[in-house]
Order: C-alpha cells, then sequence, then structure tokens
C-alpha cells in the first residue's frame, strides 16, 4: 500500500478541516470575476422541506470598497436582527472575529435607533436597547469600520498569492434554550500557529454584499458560494439560507467549472496548478452525488472549491478550501490526500452549513461525521481501498481520548484532531456497524431532515439514531467514546 510522503506535522495540517471613505473606485474588472456563467436553480424535486413562510431570518447587507494590494477594505454593513427566541431581549450580544488580531477592525460608528448604549469587551459588544426586543421583533443596526487583514497563512489573512475573507465581519450568535448567546473565545495553539478548531457558532441568515475595487487588478478572481451578479460599478454577492458569508481573492487564480446535474462546481486553484482542477472537480461531482443520496439533497445552486495558500482545510457555506499542498502532491490515484479531504469538506455543506452545531464545545457533531463521511466515499466509489483509508487516515495517527471533547477540553490541535476527528470516525463507523447499513444511513438522512437551518445537539443525533434502530443499546455505544 503506498504511504503518504508527508512529514507528520504537515500530513496533521493537512487532514484538519478544516482564526475614512475610500477613493473613488475604478470598479470591479467583471469580466474576469465569477459571473460569466448563472448558477442553475436548484432541481425541484427532492428538496429539503420549505422554511415556513412565517419564519424569518436575521439579513446581512454590505457595502466593501476593497484595497486588494494594501490588503484593506472600507465597509458599511447593516444588520436587520430578528428575535427568533421566546423571550424578551434587553440587549444584544455582537460577536467581532477580526478584533481577534490586533489593530484588524477599525470601528467608527455603531448605530440604530433601537441602540442605547453599547460596550466592547475583546470580541463582544454588548448592545444595551433602548426597550426590550420581543419574539419576532426587529431591530437594524449600522456599522461603519475599517478591515485592515493581517498577514498570516490562514482564513482571515493575506499571503503573497491570495486575500482570504472568513469570519470577517460582526454578527449576532444564536440564542440557546436558556436564553444564553452562543458565543465562545478562540483558543491559540503555537505548535500550529492558529486556532484550534473553530469557536464560532452562526445561526442561519441571508446576506448580501456589493463589492468594488479601489483599482481595476487584471485577472483578480473571487471565489466564493454566493452567487454574483456584475452591477455597474462591481459585483453584487447574494448568499441566502447561510451561516457565513466567505471570499478568497487572488490574481493568481485558474477557474475550471462544470454544470453538473444542475449545479454549477467550480475548482479555484492555482495557475501553476491547473493541471490539478479536472480531478478537483471530479472527486467533487462523485461527493456531491452520494451525499446527496445519503444525506439528503444540498440546498445551494452552486458550490466552490478553493486552493488555500495555507496548510489546514476549512469549510464554509457553498465554498472549501483545501490546502495547496494537497493539490500539489495529488498523484493522480484515489489513494490521495485529494481524494480524502475533498469528500470531508463537501460533507461539511451538510454536517455545518445545514445542520449547525456549536462548534467549540460540541466538534464532533460536524467533524466526526465529516471525517466518517470520506470513509463512505471510499466504501462507495473505490471498495477495494477501504482499508487502505483506515490505515493511512485513522490508524497511522493517535486517535483516542473522549469523542466529546471541546475544543478547551482536547486543549491542542493534536489531541483535538486525536479524540474529535479520528477516534471520531471510529466512534460513527462502531454506530453504522451495529446498526447496519439499512438502518444507519436512513438515520442520519433523518437527522439532517429534522434539523434542517437548526443548531443541533448530541440529544437530536441520538434520537434520530434511537428513533431509527429501537432495538439497538445508542447509549451503550455513545458511553464507550464520550466522556459524561
Amino acid at each position: 500500500m503506498k504511504r503518504f510522503i508527508l512529514s507528520v506535522l504537515l500530513l496533521s495540517l493537512l487532514l484538519s478541516a478544516c482564526n475614512k471613505a475610500a477613493e473613488p473606485t475604478a470598479g470591479v474588472a467583471t469580466e474576469t470575476l465569477p459571473t460569466e456563467t448563472t448558477p442553475p436553480s436548484p432541481t425541484p424535486t427532492d428538496t429539503p422541506e420549505p422554511t415556513p413562510a412565517a419564519e424569518a431570518f436575521t439579513q446581512y447587507q454590505f457595502e466593501m470598497t476593497l484595497d486588494y494590494s494594501r490588503h484593506s477594505a472600507e465597509v458599511i454593513q447593516i444588520i436587520d436582527y430578528v428575535n427568533k427566541s421566546d423571550f424578551n431581549l434587553a440587549s444584544l450580544l455582537l460577536v467581532v472575529p477580526p478584533r481577534a488580531f490586533p489593530n484588524a477592525y477599525q470601528q467608527s460608528e455603531l448605530s440604530g435607533e433601537a441602540v442605547a448604549s453599547f460596550i466592547e469587551d475583546g470580541i463582544r459588544t454588548t448592545i444595551q436597547l433602548s426597550q426590550p426586543l420581543q419574539p419576532g421583533q426587529r431591530a437594524t443596526l449600522r456599522l461603519a469600520y475599517k478591515l485592515v487583514f493581517p498577514q498570516r497563512e490562514s482564513t482571515f489573512g493575506w499571503t503573497q498569492r491570495q486575500l482570504n475573507l472568513h469570519n470577517w465581519y460582526p454578527f449576532f450568535p444564536p440564542l440557546s434554550g436558556e436564553n444564553t448567546w452562543i458565543s465562545h473565545d478562540p483558543l491559540f495553539d503555537p505548535a500550529i500557529n492558529d486556532f484550534v478548531g473553530e469557536y464560532i457558532t452562526n445561526e442561519i441568515a441571508d446576506f448580501q454584499l456589493t463589492l468594488r475595487l479601489v483599482e481595476n487588478i487584471p485577472g483578480l478572481l473571487v471565489a466564493s458560494g454566493a452567487n454574483a451578479d456584475p452591477i455597474a460599478d462591481g459585483v453584487l454577492y447574494t448568499l441566502n439560507k447561510a451561516r457565513s458569508l466567505a471570499f478568497s481573492i487572488s490574481g493568481q487564480f485558474y477557474r475550471e467549472q462544470i454544470d453538473h446535474n444542475g449545479l454549477l462546481i467550480q475548482a479555484y486553484v492555482f495557475e501553476y496548478q491547473k493541471e490539478k482542477a479536472v480531478a478537483m472537480l471530479q472527486i467533487a461531482s462523485q461527493a456531491m452525488d452520494l451525499f446527496g443520496e445519503i444525506f439528503g439533497p444540498y440546498h445551494q445552486n452552486q458550490i466552490s472549491l478553493v486552493s488555500a495558500d495555507f496548510l489546514h482545510n476549512m469549510e464554509m457555506d457553498g465554498m472549501v478550501m483545501l490546502s495547496s499542498k494537497v493539490l500539489d502532491f495529488y498523484n493522480n490515484t484515489p489513494e490521495n490526500n485529494l481524494t480524502i479531504l475533498v469528500p470531508h469538506e463537501l460533507a461539511h455543506q451538510w454536517f455545518y452549513s445545514q445542520v449547525g452545531n456549536d462548534q467549540a464545545m460540541e466538534p464532533w457533531l460536524d467533524e466526526a461525521l465529516a471525517t466518517y463521511a470520506e470513509y463512505l466515499f471510499y466504501e462507495h466509489y473505490h471498495p477495494e481501498l477501504t482499508v487502505w483509508w483506515w490505515d493511512n487516515r485513522v490508524h497511522a495517527h493517535p486517535h483516542a481520548g473522549a469523542v466529546n471533547n471541546s475544543i478547551y477540553d482536547a486543549g491542542n490541535y493534536a489531541e483535538y484532531r486525536s479524540s474529535v476527528y479520528l477516534h471520531g470516525a471510529i466512534f460513527v463507523h462502531d454506530l453504522n456497524v451495529s446498526m447496519g447499513d439499512q438502518l444507519f444511513l436512513p438515520a442520519l438522512k433523518s437527522y439532517v431532515a429534522q434539523n434542517y437551518l437548526k443548531i443541533a445537539t448530541k440529544a437530536d443525533f441520538m434520537a434520530a439514531l434511537q428513533a431509527a434502530s429501537p432495538d439497538v443499546d445508542i447509549q451503550a455505544i455513545f458511553g464507550r467514546y464520550f466522556s459524561d
């Protein structure tokens, strides 16, 4: 069996999933932006149950003027927040992820008719309201700020090849059933020079962003999960029923795309990797077909896969980023990281995007399931390599610890990966073997359908499994892997 020719540190990073008005613009070079192909509408059959008409989402609107060369942006942001809880809210909590980086976020305005006062503390801003916001009511907030992107190889920052905008704007986190905000602090691990896992939990919202450039840069491409429409002086991006809005921008991108059964799949790779784009699209097509069958239909009309100028991988709504090293080492065989990690990140379009979870406190609910989705991919398309997958993906690395570790319980990336990803995959496989495919796979689809656009918990996952297999002691299986 082939082994990966990667160092231990590099491999461990690659196998993660996943921290004043501008000058008049010259306009966006729309001919170089991903707007030539209008994504087809999703197939109207076999789709998730529609969101009830009475249910509304918080809306985020942005006007961004981007200075790509100087790695900065001026932003006007309007948030139309809807109180979806059962409680009257005397105050609101705004989370500002870019404030985790010194001088990256420079706010000049925070206003709104309902705003009485606000207090800033680290990445959080507590907004005292002039009167309580009742269930179903809306409050509108206006912010103006400048982003100065840090130079760092990660999902928020810039390198010589790429500018990445993920978790770049202020947002309102979800409320728990106990009327507490689901908001956590990032955990930094010096060993990887980045955060451990994800610490942000988002509720479903609708997004619209108008992007303009300070200068017209030939060949600049913008990768995103949003639909892009050219306007007079820029591009309008729209993404609805999503947890976040993210972009990756580069003047060195090469784009290849296909219309696969009504789904627009785009690959953004660096110019020197252009021969790898076809393989990326092929793997993605297979994964989207399989996961649509197993987990339920994909809920957007496009998906973008992006080569990342850093050593880890990350899911966003309608977009995934894979380390450029994953593409560099691709050898035109399925015994390779690209075939492992494309399915992993795409599985997050179900276990993160469609079904959310508290990624800091219950990361296994998306990461263990996404890791096991890799196995399901190999079992379906490369059954002769399932033993190879277990040997190379799981057994070749530490794979122990409580599967339900939070990022803080794990404390560092190595333990987090060992317990949540790899021991997590063993745990999910135990469930599958104990229940059998005929019960386990429908239970996964039921779990997705029942928790569509919600934030799920361990109890929700267990309920779906137990309902599908009342004769299997699901609690006992959990007890073998969980710390409580």
